[in-house]
């Protein structure tokens, strides 16, 4: 049975039918092979442009497409649309893209809608520019070998930028893919942020209506909403605390960091941040409210010992001493970015992690060096520090970054 005007459904023979035409797909002069490249490259085009494309989307684009075709130029925007769009104010900037990238290739041949009454192949689509029978994208000349190569790697690098810098060290990215970073690690803590906006409870007061209460506590009052019942987070861990070493050897991985703690700053968990070499800075105030670019400026201004040496018991007994009654508590984590080379006293930075393991919730400890192959804690502070940590992670790479996230997504 065929579907209804207006959508999509099988019809006799497992077949497709466009949505704008009501004729079954047919795709006879391009094969999945060499459209597959102009779909990738589709991909990378709207995330260069700010848009949120991911592995997942384009292979449910690859997988729409092919079973599709590409008989309407219409369809093939509806779907694209569909998958790559999240918001209304996408569709100028979306409807542009697409015209620059589809409308100056020839794509299909001829063999656009039907007129009714009529059998056979009609003239090509108005969308698209008119092309001789057989005739495909340039990409489509390369040679089978080549094809083949490149269908067999997509689900690894073609699709995003991102799969080429998960796994790049941050000593190895300059500072002019800094925005693209940040749009990676934005996605990577979506999680952490759905989870702790989904997680909610009843109160007496909060930002949010519970509607499912909102019924029952208004039946007495024959329909009249006259109570509206509240939720607010339901928090697990109300504070997070980072810890960050400023040695010159923890110099390139630094602005990661930080750039991770910034888009923390949404989260309703209250988000503290310390910078440490010889000396303990709070920047907090810096990180919530300045723009990034103008908050790592004021920070080399402010924090006197960046990039020298490291004293790290000394600093983490100051934290305790004048920030550790308001700030450590059993809700409380505490998350310390550092490679563990401390010059100080090793029996001091062993009473100070003591004390912070018995008074927070967790500690974490995320170490870049911890992403070499070969890497022991065997460094003095490493070695002092790690009995009283209950996470340690890596932090080298986007990919070390996730784990971290995940670890934070995990404690609330």
């Amino acid at each position: 049975m065929k579907r209804p005007e207006g959508g999509n459904r099988p019809v006799p023979g497992g077949r497709l039918t466009s949505v704008h035409s009501g004729r079954p797909y047919t795709n006879k002069a391009v094969s999945p092979e060499s459209f597959a490249g102009l779909v990738v490259s589709f991909g990378r085009v709207l995330k260069d442009n700010g848009f949120v494309v991911s592995v997942p989307s384009v292979m449910d684009a690859l997988s729409a497409i092919s079973g599709m075709g590409l008989e309407d130029p219409r369809d093939l925007r509806t779907v694209f649309g569909a998958l790559f769009m999240t918001r209304m104010e996408e569709r100028g900037i979306f409807d542009r893209l697409f015209n620059e990238f589809w409308l100056s290739r020839s794509i299909i041949s001829g063999n656009g809608p039907a007129d009714s009454g009529t059998t056979g192949n009609a003239g090509p689509s108005s969308d698209f520019p008119e092309t001789d029978a057989g005739r495909v994208p340039a990409e489509a000349a390369v040679q089978r070998s080549q094809e083949e190569e490149a269908w067999h790697s997509v689900p690894y690098v073609v699709y995003s930028p991102v799969e080429i810098l998960r796994e790049k060290d941050f000593r190895d990215i300059p500072e002019g893919e800094d925005q693209r970073m940040a749009r990676v690690i934005r996605e990577i803590l979506s999680p952490v942020l759905r989870r702790v906006r989904a997680k909610r409870r009843p109160a007496s007061s909060g930002p949010f209506i519970d509607l499912r209460r909102v019924l029952r506590k208004n039946v007495r009052f024959a329909g009249d909403v006259c109570e509206l019942p509240r939720l607010k987070p339901a928090l697990k861990v109300k504070k997070l605390v980072f810890l960050c070493d400023v040695s010159g050897s923890m110099n390139p991985y630094l602005r990661f960091m930080l750039r991770f703690i910034k888009e923390l700053q949404v989260l309703p968990t209250k988000v503290e941040t310390f910078v440490f070499a010889t000396r303990l800075s709070r920047i907090t105030r810096l990180l919530a409210h300045a723009r990034f670019s103008h908050a790592m400026t004021e920070i080399g201004h402010t924090v006197q010992d960046w990039s020298g040496g490291t004293r790290i018991g000394s600093c983490l007994q100051r934290f305790i001493s004048v920030h550790g009654a308001a700030m450590l508590r059993p809700s409380t984590v505490v998350l310390i970015h550092s490679d563990g080379w401390d010059r100080g006293d090793p029996k001091l930075l062993e009473r100070a992690m003591a004390r912070l393991h018995n008074r927070a919730y967790r500690v974490m400890w995320v170490n870049p060096l911890l992403g070499g192959a070969e890497y022991e804690p065997t460094c003095k502070g490493m070695k002092t520090a790690l009995p009283y940590v209950d996470s340690f992670l890596p932090g080298h790479n986007i990919a070390g970054l996730e784990r971290v996230a995940g670890t934070i997504r995990g404690l609330f």
